[in-house]
């Protein structure tokens, strides 16, 4: 009897010590998201019209570095960031999850990041949902690709996008696919389970994403 509880004792601690482990991963990747989204807010504050659509913005999700390839049609998605704004302010970040992203038949496909303005309530609704949810012709939502080339060409859209190439494909096609909450880096961030809807409510914080936040133009 003592060696079997001896044993029931060390596999639950083995089992405490992997989880723990497992929260710790994820909470770096959490907060590895946030830094890494802080030097793309100053690649995005270089242009004054995307900085005014951005102040204008409901919402915007960050993806610090979407996969190789995913500037081609079918590509790799990658792991975002989504700020809301709140009574004049941006929210903490609730994390996301993209299963792929396509930008149209482009070449290249070298990845970077990509950023989505969400301009109206409907889309802003649609990522605090973020139930798989995908950005496609059955969405209904109106999806413009950002150039600051051609900047007239944007017009009311419910989401705007951008990248850093943003340039070489202006005026493509744009969707997502299998866009979900990442349940486990918000539970790990914040410290207990929380829902994309609980973050964007202010119903948790982290200081160590204040950098991020004050940065986002208000």
């Amino acid at each position: 009897m003592i060696r079997s509880t001896a044993i029931i004792t060390a596999a639950f601690l083995a089992l405490s010590c992997a989880a723990s482990a497992a929260t710790s991963n994820d909470s770096n990747s959490a907060q590895k998201l946030v830094n890494d989204s802080v030097p793309v807010v100053g690649q995005i504050k270089q242009d004054p019209h995307f900085v005014k659509l951005l102040k204008q913005a409901k919402g915007v999700l960050i993806l610090p570095a979407v996969g190789k390839g995913a500037l081609i049609a079918g590509g790799e998605g990658g792991q975002g960031v989504l700020l809301m704004r709140r009574n004049g302010k941006w929210t903490d970040p609730a994390f996301l999850s993209l299963g792929s992203i396509s930008l149209g038949p482009q070449a290249g496909g070298a990845g970077g990041p990509v950023v989505m303005l969400l301009m109206t309530d409907k889309a802003a609704h649609s990522f605090s949902q973020a139930n798989n949810l995908s950005l496609n012709a059955n969405a209904g939502l109106t999806i413009v690709n950002y150039s600051a080339k051609g900047q007239g060409s944007v017009g009311k859209g419910d989401i705007i996008v951008w990248s850093n190439q943003s340039g070489a494909f202006a005026g493509a096609s744009v969707s997502a696919t299998d866009i979900t909450s990442n349940t486990q880096q918000d539970r790990a961030y914040y410290g207990r389970h929380v829902s994309t809807t609980d973050i964007i409510k202010g119903k948790v914080h982290n200081a160590a994403a204040d950098k991020l936040v004050s940065d986002l133009p208000a």
